[in-house]
């Protein structure tokens, strides 16, 4: 009977010493840093900014450098369009992102957006009736423009292509519609192009500090890469204040100096505090 007891014990001990190890803490998440100071344009995270491969050399004549179908068209003849400006989103044929989860995702960011701007009408139409400041309603039209930068971000991560224009000018013709097939290099878009240069070119603009516009949180706050003392990597947000904003960048009045390391896009998915690793290509 004790030799029965003790062998029962035995596996017991054994059985108990087979329990699952300690869960090790997940690997900080890895992220784009971009450096204050630097031009956004040439920033490889401010995907807003900078022009894919998908847009034809030919600043008139705008055509889609892959073969797809056409999900949306965002112009139409007579629109005045700026520089960088998504013009019409593809489908690629070897995609099939209507039938993956990535289509869900798309949709998600959409309604975001579409969120975002009827909350921007409604402060558009408080402020014209005199019931909030300039002061919010340019709070408001920032928070917006921020969620353009996320959706436009999402869209080119899911990897839908977008043809964006060169530069500014006016929509003469339109020879695309949603729903249709198109070939690589066929020419989707003709613009009449203004040759005015972007206003990032003038000499206010080169004097201020600009960011990505996908690095704003909220349209207030970016987060900052701070270095530990353990040579480890950590989040700290930092209240900004902006001054001019485009659709692709935002002018930084007080809060950042230049060098400084801030996350350059997906700022959605960070929290304050949280260690991270700087993405390096």
């Amino acid at each position: 009977m004790l030799r029965v007891s003790l062998l029962i014990t035995g596996v017991v001990l054994v059985v108990a010493g087979c329990g699952k190890p300690p869960e090790t803490a997940p690997a900080p998440r890895t992220v784009k840093a971009f450096t204050v100071g630097q031009s956004v344009e040439s920033d490889p995270s401010a995907d807003t900014v900078t022009m894919p491969s998908a847009i034809a050399r030919d600043p008139a004549a705008l055509a889609f450098d892959a073969g797809g179908r056409v999900m949306a068209v965002m112009v139409a003849v007579g629109d005045e369009v700026r520089s960088g400006q998504a013009l019409a989103r593809l489908d690629p044929r070897d995609l099939a992102l209507s039938e993956s989860s990535a289509k869900v995702q798309f949709d998600a960011a959409q309604a975001e957006l579409e969120f975002a701007e009827s909350d921007f009408r409604r402060y558009a139409d408080l402020h014209a009736k005199g019931f909030i400041s300039k002061a919010e309603l340019d709070r408001r039209r920032a928070q917006l423009q921020v969620a353009r930068a996320r959706f436009e971000s999402t869209a080119d991560q899911l990897g839908f292509i977008t043809l964006r224009a060169i530069e500014p000018g006016v929509v003469q013709s339109v020879l695309i519609r949603s729903g249709s097939a198109v070939q690589p290099r066929q020419v989707a878009v003709m613009l009449k192009v203004s040759g005015v240069k972007q206003a990032r070119t003038s000499g206010a603009r080169s004097a201020g500090i600009f960011i990505p516009l996908s690095s704003l949180v909220d349209g207030k706050a970016v987060y900052k890469i701070v270095d530990q003392a353990d040579g480890s990597l950590r989040l700290s947000r930092i209240e900004v204040s902006l001054g001019q904003v485009s659709e692709q960048s935002a002018e930084v009045r007080q809060g950042l100096t230049r060098g400084d390391r801030i996350v350059g896009a997906g700022t959605h998915l960070l929290a304050d505090g949280e260690f991270v690793r700087i993405f390096n290509p």
